[in-house]
């Protein structure tokens, strides 16, 4: 039976002790989980605000259940006219909140369980087109530290659609090239992963290795005063020679090299699931959502390829030979 909550007596409504305790052994225990400081902060702002559509209910944390989250607190939510993307980030924050709620007994059931996130129209993902990537990569001058740098550091997201943070937290000792990868040992959720690097860029990786020299610490990426190159440093490098390659009309940053990545790799025959382990993907549906947006892309390829109308085109023709011959 769900305790009997007590309501504050005072006009303004509040809500009382047992919140702000429950939240901080929730962001406690999301320490213990090794999550990032970003991370907290995201699941931090999410109950802020959750706690704000409570205080308007006037719910306290013991009022909350399945049916108390589903029929008044989530109505509330949709109200805000947020964006479904932002809500089912929430949701995920809630979900994990109740769950940790039930687990250590405080309540009988957690209250976001049943809740579903919301189906998303898939979002655009910008891409590079051939000749965008031939004005990018012929930008730089070589002959210079920096222009081997930032030619090797595109090379590196294009070979292999590692994310912005990924590349500017590469250690030297991550890079493998006997076993032709990278070792991602901060991808997003904490996660490691091996990476694979191609003949290209791996050799060109050598080569500025060479450049770099031996430093007295181990960032991968460094700027002329053998300082790391933070990630703000490469946003706007990446910005400059997009705006130098006068690319127009498509969103120019590092995360568009990602996803040129995965249409290639698509494109080339790559299947879903290797691709989701070199992206380091939680769920495969994230993966899934590249072959949704380049759906028409992946159906022109495949029927410039495909083996049913070149067999059907071979057979044709030996047709007309032996016609011929005879």
């Amino acid at each position: 039976m769900r305790r009997k909550c007590e309501v504050p007596n005072n006009e303004s409504f509040k809500l009382n002790s047992d919140w702000n305790a429950t939240i901080q052994l929730f962001l406690q225990d999301c320490k213990v989980r090794n999550f990032s400081k970003e991370s907290i902060t995201r699941y931090r702002k999410g109950l802020e605000k959750l706690s704000q559509h409570l205080i308007t209910l006037q719910l306290q944390l013991c009022d909350l259940s399945p049916t108390v989250f589903k029929k008044q607190v989530l109505p509330s939510l949709l109200d805000e006219g947020l964006a479904l993307r932002t809500i089912n980030c929430n949701l995920h924050i809630y979900k994990s909140f109740a769950q940790l709620l039930y687990e250590e007994g405080r309540m009988t059931e957690p209250f976001a369980a049943e809740v579903r996130l919301f189906k998303l129209q898939p979002s655009v993902a910008h891409t590079f087109t051939n000749e965008h990537l031939y004005s990018l990569l012929t930008l730089p001058d070589r002959t210079t530290f920096t222009g081997l740098r930032n030619y090797v550091m595109m090379l590196t997201l294009l070979d292999t659609g590692i994310r912005l943070k990924e590349l500017a937290n590469l250690q030297v000792t991550d890079v493998l090239l006997d076993e032709g990868s990278l070792r991602v040992n901060h991808g997003k959720g904490r996660k490691s992963r091996l990476v694979p690097i191609e003949r290209i860029a791996a050799d060109e990786l050598k080569r500025y290795l060479l450049e770099r020299g031996t430093l007295n610490h181990n960032f991968l990426w460094v700027t002329l005063d053998n300082k790391p190159f933070l990630p703000g440093g490469i946003r706007t490098m990446i910005a400059r020679y997009c705006q130098s390659a006068k690319i127009k009309g498509i969103q120019c940053s590092c995360h568009t090299f990602r996803h040129t990545f995965a249409k290639k790799y698509l494109l080339n025959g790559g299947d879903v699931f290797t691709l989701k382990s070199i992206m380091g993907h939680a769920h495969i549906e994230t993966t899934e959502m590249y072959v949704e947006l380049f759906a028409s892309d992946l159906q022109a390829q495949h029927e410039k390829f495909s083996p049913i109308e070149h067999l059907a085109e071979a057979l044709n023709l030996l047709s007309e030979s032996e016609v011929n011959g005879k």
